[in-house]
């Protein structure tokens, strides 16, 4: 069993709009957590399905949020959390049973703000496993770099710093996207973020499937350069 520091207090927000379908598989993972003490916040993301009961069945605070937007909903969920670390996984998404305590580790160090894994795809397939890797290899490159890649999906943040630097919030409004990477990129002037790339979260690939996907690629390349590149330092 996970041990941690006399307490400590985590909360786990998962997002979720129109999600009835893979909910339950996420919440199921979460319920077989080795850290078994944690606060369950779902966010329904203006559902027009049964999400929110899914939720309830498990036990979760739901919290409603009528526009729709994750950034939006990851800043409600966030806000809630009664937890002194919060950590964000998706309604698609398929933690390990290790996954959050060893999210949570590094917090014992007061100097830590912010922790985060990488994503494996669920799929078959070359093309899969290829863009896993290469996915892997440019968080690496990156957090090098000093321009940590948080993914939705994966990673933990000190209550007190996620308020302090004004959560999800980008230039004095909430981002239609790419609030994770933003929100790290802020996290960096507040104290020491951890990479921790053989930690990783089973994750849905339905991003990458039919036409969208080439839109889907670009949007993210476009988030990832304005943060990074275009804009660092200022926001």
């Amino acid at each position: 069993m996970v041990r941690l520091w006399p307490m400590a207090k985590i909360s786990v927000v998962v997002p979720a709009h129109n999600e009835e379908a893979t909910l339950s598989a996420t919440l199921e993972a979460l319920r077989r957590q080795d850290l078994k003490k944690f606060e369950l916040i779902v966010v329904d993301s203006a559902s027009t399905d049964a999400t929110a009961e899914v939720a309830k069945a498990y036990g979760a605070l739901v919290i409603r949020v009528d526009e729709p937007g994750s950034a939006r909903a990851r800043q409600a969920g966030f806000e809630a959390a009664s937890g002194h670390i919060v950590a964000s996984t998706e309604a698609d998404s398929i933690p390990p049973p290790d996954w959050l305590g060893r999210l949570v580790g590094p917090f014992r160090n007061p100097q830590v703000v912010g922790t985060y894994g990488g994503l494996s795809l669920i799929g078959d397939g070359l093309a899969f496993k290829m863009a896993e890797r290469f996915f892997i290899h440019w968080q690496r490159l990156n957090h090098a770099l000093k321009r940590p890649i948080f993914c939705g999906a994966n990673f933990a943040v000190r209550k007190r710093t996620f308020l302090e630097v004004g959560g999800f919030m980008w230039r004095n409004t909430l981002p239609h996207e790419g609030e994770d990477i933003r929100l790290a990129v802020k996290l960096l002037k507040m104290g020491k973020v951890v990479f921790m790339p053989d930690l990783l979260v089973a994750t849905s690939t339905r991003s990458f499937a039919g036409p969208g996907t080439l839109r889907y690629l670009i949007r993210h390349a476009r988030n990832y350069f304005q943060t990074y590149w275009l804009r660092y330092g200022n926001v």
